[in-house]
């Protein structure tokens, strides 16, 4: 299906047109692919803000439960140390049971950022409770975080998005975290009142958990796209082919209505004996010789002559030897005239030559050459013959007829006085 450049395209030969529809399929294909990854990742970073949000709700969940019951004591000896960050007014920070055990009191705050360390550990997810005035320093808001708390003041309840950190892609999502009763004997000294907004509550996703599942999608779209994309272009060929063909059988159907027109055109207006033009081909040039002599004011002059005494020559010798004598006379005046000269057969023995931009006197010099030069020649079978010339220059109220009886009327003075001569009227 390639195309030799340097040759003259046709976009509607079955090569080019059947490589655009290949070129157009690809694009196609190529677009279809693309818009489906497009989607799929977007799909893929929607089921990521879920999971996210799934983080979020379940830790709010339980810092709830946390809070409805005043926080929860764990013993002090088992990798939680007391919170150094409850104020003085939360009494019983820490109490001893009568068989000696140490329990430390876990508040909303401190458990949330035990199970956060806990998740970052063993799932790569990390969150954190994070403030602009936080207790904890370690609680300071980054930039991003920053932004967001700002935004919840001016009324947004949820921010998400795609951030990249030190090469890795993240989802992180952040709530804000509503000052309620409950919280108010952690955070009354910040000056915190019932429905402020204290900080949020922020998860930080890996996408790489994702990329397995994305890439395996990636895989399947490839594998259906390329299977799509061979099963057209395999449609394409075959239909290509069958094109080809038909336009084949069209190409050679024309060529041989070409060939055929070109024979009949020849048999139409070529005399079949001599080669030279016939009676209707000659008075059709005559008549655009005319048109052309009028509109420049070039002249134009015409040579009638036939051989003499031909009858005899049939009679004689048969019409085989009149033949050849017609179609050697015919080769030696075609030898004889200028490419643009008109040479043709009136029919019998009679010829004509039409001289486009000549007048009557150069006509008759070139009539005299070929009497001369056939008079001379010697005929197979039958030895010398000659013929009778008449000359006429074409005037502007001349037609195509009267242009020819003055020549042909020459012809006649010139047997009449005698034959094998020129003269002109």
């Amino acid at each position: 299906m390639l195309i030799r450049f340097k040759q003259k395209i046709s976009f509607t030969h079955p090569r080019a047109y059947s490589l655009l529809l290949a070129f157009a399929w690809t694009g196609v294909i190529a677009v279809s692919l693309m818009a489906s990854i497009t989607v799929h990742r977007k799909e893929i970073v929607t089921i990521a803000l879920n999971v996210a949000r799934a983080y979020i709700d379940k830790d709010i969940l339980y810092r709830n439960w946390n809070a409805l019951h005043g926080g929860f004591y764990v013993v002090a000896d088992k990798g939680v140390p007391p919170n150094p960050y409850l104020p003085s007014t939360v009494q019983e920070r820490d109490v001893i049971t009568p068989s000696g055990r140490h329990l430390t009191l876990v508040n909303p705050a401190y458990m949330t950022r035990q199970i956060y360390e806990l998740a970052q550990k063993e799932h790569k997810t990390s969150g954190r409770i994070t403030s602009l005035k936080p207790l904890r320093p370690e609680n300071k808001a980054d930039a991003w975080e920053e932004a967001a708390l700002q935004d919840f003041e001016r009324g947004k309840k949820e921010i998400s998005s795609i951030v990249t950190e030190e090469g890795f892609r993240y989802m992180r999502l952040i709530r804000p975290l509503i000052t309620e009763e409950s919280c108010l004997p952690c955070h009354l000294h910040q000056g915190y009142k019932k429905g402020d907004i204290r900080g949020g509550i922020s998860i930080k996703l890996p996408m790489e958990i994702f990329e397995p599942v994305m890439r395996k999608q990636v895989r399947l779209l490839l594998a259906g796209h390329g299977v799509m994309w061979s099963l057209g272009l395999i449609g394409l060929y075959i239909g290509y082919m069958g094109l080809r063909h038909r336009t084949e059988e069209r190409d050679s159907a024309e060529a041989e209505l070409k060939r055929v027109n070109a024979i009949l055109e020849n048999q139409a207006t070529t005399d079949s004996l001599t080669g030279i033009c016939n009676r209707r081909k000659f008075l059709e040039l005559l008549q655009m010789k005319i048109q052309e002599t009028r509109r420049y004011a070039m002249p134009l002059a015409l040579i009638f002559f036939d051989i003499d005494h031909f009858k005899s020559v049939n009679d004689t010798y048969g019409h085989e030897t009149g033949d050849h004598v017609l179609q050697e006379l015919s080769s030696i005046v075609a030898g004889m005239i200028r490419q643009t000269d008109i040479f043709a057969r009136l029919g019998g023995e009679e010829f004509v030559i039409l001289m486009h931009n000549n007048d009557v006197k150069t006509g008759c010099e070139l009539a005299e050459k070929i009497r001369s030069n056939v008079c001379l020649h010697s005929f197979p079978q039958m030895g010398t013959v000659t013929c009778s010339f008449g000359v006429s220059q074409f005037y502007p109220d001349d037609t195509a007829e009267s242009f020819i009886k003055r020549a042909d009327n020459a012809m006649y003075v010139a047997k009449q006085a005698g034959r094998n001569r020129v003269e002109t009227l």
